[in-house]
């Protein structure tokens, strides 16, 4: 004899739950890209600013100080501008 609340609960086939975690699966691989991505960004931004810091700052960090955004929002437009250029 069923349960009446086994109703309440939808019931999900194996290929609905196969579905779902392959949809989280793809989910989370899109988030691991995206981070790397950030680091990669970051890894780029930092070279940048040892090797030249005076010419970057004036380049890059500067210009966005001057327009009113904080230190930290300046450094995630840049970090956003290597992730998705143009």
């Amino acid at each position: 004899m069923k349960d009446p609340k086994d109703k309440l609960i939808p019931h999900q086939t194996d290929n609905g739950l196969k579905s779902a975690a392959e949809e989280y699966r793809e989910r989370l691989d899109r988030e691991n890209m995206e981070r790397r991505w950030n680091l990669e960004a970051l890894d780029c931004i930092f070279s940048e600013s040892e090797e030249c810091p005076e010419e970057f700052h004036q380049s890059w960090i500067k210009p966005l100080l001057a327009a009113g955004v904080s230190l930290e929002t300046a450094f995630s437009l840049l970090v956003e501008g290597k992730f998705r250029p143009n």
